[in-house]
């Protein structure tokens, strides 16, 4: 069995709430950030939108055009960090919201690749026949009471993606992991979603080309997928959604071929 896309839902939050950190979060955050020589400082937050991991998932649950079933396997995924994380532990709490029969955990401290490995992880979870579907939450909080250069100077946007999976869909996954030698696919049906942290290389020349706007870091690819991809089934076979984790330098991507028979279900 093999996963594809049922839905996909997007939200991008434009509001703000004022800045609140309870003491034993504050305490958590200076324990953490001391030995990188980081203080936590509060009032920094009061330049951003304090949109949590939290107000954006829930968001996303109530951007599902239908009921959402109880997935198998649930997924958080995040390149950037929450300050408000220890409040609530996100994929238990989610599990919990839809039905409780999920196993439930985390991708992070990977950069971008996070979402990627997170997609690695419920094929191979589907493939071994441990669950039939899945539910992936990326996630992107943009507000930090301490000194995050690569957030606070590149105007980031707080944004979420949900990806629902499950045996039938418009767009099947066919791959996913680092861009290898061989490039992808040749084709006028071939179109390369690309996040705005990619240079363009050898690979990637050739296809047709969507770029990512550079509003976004670890949700940028996903974003762009969540608003046009019942639109691509109509000009393409095959989608390569892929990214530059500019720390790194290494290029991540996922394969989306598109089913003889669609299944999607709503426009985000």
């Amino acid at each position: 069995m093999t996963l594809a896309l049922r839905t996909v839902v997007a939200v991008v939050a434009d509001d703000s709430q004022p800045p609140h950190y309870e003491p034993d979060i504050i305490e958590f955050n200076e324990s953490v950030l001391a030995p990188h020589g980081l203080t936590f400082q509060p009032e920094w937050a009061g330049k951003g939108r304090n949109v949590t991991f939290l107000a954006l998932a829930e968001r996303l649950l109530r951007a599902v055009p239908d009921p959402l079933p109880a997935p198998g396997l649930l997924i958080v995924a995040y390149a950037l960090p929450d300050p408000h994380a220890l409040e609530r532990t996100l994929s238990a709490h989610l599990n919990y919201a839809l039905g409780g029969g999920s196993m439930s955990f985390a991708v992070s401290e990977q950069g971008l690749a996070a979402p990627f490995t997170a997609l690695r992880i419920a094929d191979s979870y589907v493939r071994s026949g441990r669950c039939e579907n899945a539910a992936l939450f990326i996630l992107e909080q943009v507000t930090f009471p301490y000194l995050m250069p690569f957030a606070q100077d590149t105007g980031l946007v707080d944004s979420g993606v949900l990806l629902v999976l499950g045996p039938a869909g418009e767009w099947e996954l066919t791959g996913a992991g680092p861009l290898g030698p061989a490039g992808v696919p040749a084709g006028p049906d071939v179109l390369v979603v690309a996040g705005s942290w990619l240079d363009l290389d050898p690979r990637l020349t050739g296809p047709k080309l969507h770029r990512a706007p550079p509003s976004s870091y670890g949700t940028s690819v996903w974003l762009e997928l969540a608003r046009h991809y019942q639109d691509w089934a109509q000009d393409y076979r095959t989608l390569v959604v892929c990214d530059t984790d500019p720390d790194t330098g290494v290029t991540q991507a996922v394969t989306l071929s598109r089913t003889a028979t669609g299944g999607s279900h709503g426009r985000p």
